[in-house]
């Protein structure tokens, strides 16, 4: 399709380009008098006549007789007969002339009489169509032309030698095809360079990858931990030869390989390629892709450092913690976490960036295994200035079943915001938190709809009678069958009575529905 597309752009543009070569430029006169000398020089125009008015009651007998004209009288004056010769216009006129007689030469366009502005513009169209060659001065014919060429002396036709140059139009339809043509070879070149290099990146990438996979697998099946430590130079280059170590592809290759052996492999095997890494001084190429504008090195770095254990590599990988680039964001954080020995969370604390769902389930998973290893000091979180930053703390406090800060929690809990609330009240729930009862009553008379069905389930495991008083009131108003659904529910589960209590007063015939589904046991988890 597009080869079709630009054979017709082609096509359409040497069209324009080869009229505009045959047009003729022509300066045509914009009196009747120097057209009539104009049209006396081309001789015969095609489908362009001529013929003269008389205007005076009458003309002399040799006129009337004379064939050159062959007058007939009209209700105005004397017409004569139509010519195409306009050589012979200037003759005829002086005939007129030496008579005294009032006279206009009228043209003709297609036998119909026409205007002078008519009449030029059909000679305008001639000319730019290159129908009719026009003549612009006249050739007298001479017996000797060598001798008469002797006295002349040569001046170009065009202001400039060269035609194609002096053509303005056709010079930039020209250039305009040749810059056309010009980027297209540059782009195919271009693509056929790129081609070529990725086929041969990938055709090194696999040679590299089989002159490594041996080298390494003698290495880890049979060398020690401590011989791996103790390798020197010379030895390690009989594995890997300089030459090959000092190639930038070859060592990312090399980085790959362990790296993916390291995910797979457990106990010494680890330790092995971990020594390995720092022999081969792959962990400083590690390390310094962490100066990269490329955040993709950036990433990968991350990855090498956290898969490889390179503690010494922290102080630069806490400078991307805040990083703007959410993935060298979140690797950096989880490298942090994994990595230092004295887990503060100052790093995470200060983040401005809000923390994704994805984000939050990735550090959980990492917090939830070195929390056993780690003493985490998770109320630095509550003091962020970033809300996502202090709702993952009260996530955290609610997974790790941080029963200690539950003071510090409930010292926070009556100035946070609604959302930060939700999160408190589930931590309740979920621990057990029978003595912050007061702070949950007083969440199920906010005007905050999705924070009473909060506290509303944390009520149904750790509320009082005063919570079950507000339920019913709460059931009594509402209006929104699933709202009404949830307290119900909930009421049910905090004090039977109180719900067979309001069921049986109620006149609303959801409620009825309600406590039917509620207390079928067939449909407990509908």
């Amino acid at each position: 399709m597009k080869k079709i597309l630009f054979l017709h752009l082609s096509s359409w543009i040497f069209l324009f380009a080869f009229s505009n070569a045959n047009a003729q430029e022509v300066f045509l006169p914009n009196n009747s008098e120097e057209l009539a000398d104009f049209l006396a020089l081309q001789g015969e125009v095609p489908n362009l006549s001529y013929r003269f008015y008389v205007s005076d009651p009458a003309i002399p007998d040799s006129l009337l007789s004379n064939s050159l004209f062959s007058f007939t009288q009209t209700d105005s004056g004397f017409v004569s007969a139509s010519g195409t010769d306009f050589g012979a216009i200037d003759s005829a006129s002086k005939m007129l002339s030496e008579s005294n007689l009032n006279f206009r030469i009228q043209y003709l366009l297609f036998s119909e009489e026409s205007t002078f502005s008519a009449s030029r513009t059909y000679l305008e169209n001639l000319a730019k169509s290159g129908d009719f060659l026009f003549k612009t001065e006249e050739v007298e014919p001479s017996s000797d032309i060598v001798s008469l060429a002797a006295y002349a002396h040569y001046t170009p036709l065009q202001k400039f030698k060269l035609k194609f140059i002096a053509d303005l139009k056709l010079f930039i339809v020209s250039l305009i095809i040749l810059l056309f043509f010009l980027v297209a070879f540059t782009m195919i070149t271009f693509m056929l360079i790129m081609k070529a290099k990725k086929s041969k990146k990938e055709y090194l990438l696999k040679e590299y990858d089989r002159l490594i996979v041996d080298p390494l697998t003698s290495l880890l099946f049979e060398k020690e931990l401590e011989e791996i430590i103790d390798l020197d130079r010379v030895t390690i280059n009989d594995y890997f030869p300089e030459s090959m170590l000092s190639k930038p592809l070859f060592k990312e290759v090399l980085i790959d390989r362990i790296i993916g052996l390291n995910k797979k492999m457990k106990g010494e095997f680890k330790e092995k390629l971990k020594a390995l890494y720092r022999k081969l001084d792959l962990d400083k190429r590690s390390i310094d892709s962490l100066k990269s504008n490329r955040w993709d090195k950036v990433t990968m770095g991350l990855v090498q450092i956290n898969e490889m254990d390179l503690v010494e590599a922290l102080p630069r990988v806490k400078y991307h913690a805040n990083s703007s680039n959410f993935q060298v964001r979140t690797q950096a954080v989880a490298t942090l976490l994994n990595l230092s020995e004295k887990v503060d969370l100052t790093f995470l604390r200060d983040q401005t960036f809000p923390l994704s769902l994805w984000q939050q389930m990735n550090y959980l998973r990492i917090i939830r295994f070195v929390s056993h290893q780690k003493n985490l000091k998770l109320e630095i979180l509550f003091d962020s200035q970033n809300q996502s930053i202090r709702i993952f703390g009260y996530k955290l406090v609610k997974m790790l079943g941080r029963v200690d800060l539950i003071e510090v929690v409930a010292a926070l809990a009556p100035d946070v915001s609604d959302e930060e609330k939700i999160e408190i009240l589930e931590i309740y729930a979920t621990l057990g938190v029978h003595m912050e009862v007061d702070f949950i009553n007083k969440c199920l008379k906010s005007e905050n709809r999705s924070l009473v069905l909060a506290a509303s389930k944390t009520a149904a495991v750790v509320g009082n009678a005063e919570s079950a008083a507000i339920l019913s009131e709460l059931i009594r108003k509402e209006l929104v069958f699933r709202r009404k659904h949830s307290l119900l529910k909930c009421l049910y589960e905090l004090d039977k009575d109180s719900f067979e209590e309001v069921s049986a007063s109620s006149q609303d015939e959801e409620v009825a529905q309600i406590k039917r589904h509620i207390l079928d046991p067939m449909l407990q988890h509908v």
